[in-house]
């Protein structure tokens, strides 16, 4: 292979990395669109959603924590809980670690919303994997995996 050729080849492999790069950011966002809608169907706003489904995976988180797992500023994090907090889905308690913070958790309210969430995202995995078998699966799962440890490798000080 000349030194022409072997460029060449490497322009195209850049090209479609970041070809496949913007496919999965692409297919990211046709997923979280399509969650969003079935769940704004059955009433729940994303800003409802999205908080419910971050206490779920942190009870006891503190709206700071929440504001980094929805990606939000503090400020916003603090009146999305308020206001799940005024429509009974969610509650503060005492933070034994630091006075001035709160932590976060659901109230038995929250649960069928929780539920509810829970088999819309059963379905949408099953319509978006559909055809795909467990090898294909084991596959993906590697390969994003491997994906998203070089991207965090990125994020990570130096």
């Amino acid at each position: 292979m000349t030194d022409g050729e072997a460029g060449r080849e490497a322009v195209a492999t850049d090209d479609r990395k970041r070809a496949l790069a913007m496919k999965v950011t692409a297919v990211s966002r046709q997923l979280w669109s399509r969650f969003n809608q079935s769940a704004e169907a059955t009433g729940a706003t994303r800003a409802r959603w999205t908080l419910i489904a971050a206490v779920a995976r942190c009870p006891g988180a503190t709206q700071r924590t929440i504001a980094s797992l929805l990606q939000v500023t503090d400020v916003t994090a603090g009146r999305l809980v308020d206001r799940l907090c005024e429509d009974g889905y969610l509650e503060r308690h005492a933070n034994p670690d630091d006075h001035r913070a709160y932590r976060v958790y659901l109230t038995p309210a929250a649960r069928p919303v929780l539920d509810r969430l829970g088999e819309l995202a059963s379905i949408q995995a099953s319509e978006a994997f559909a055809g795909l078998d467990e090898d294909d699966l084991t596959k993906l799962e590697a390969i994003l995996e491997a994906i998203s440890r070089n991207v965090e490798a990125l994020r990570a000080p130096s």
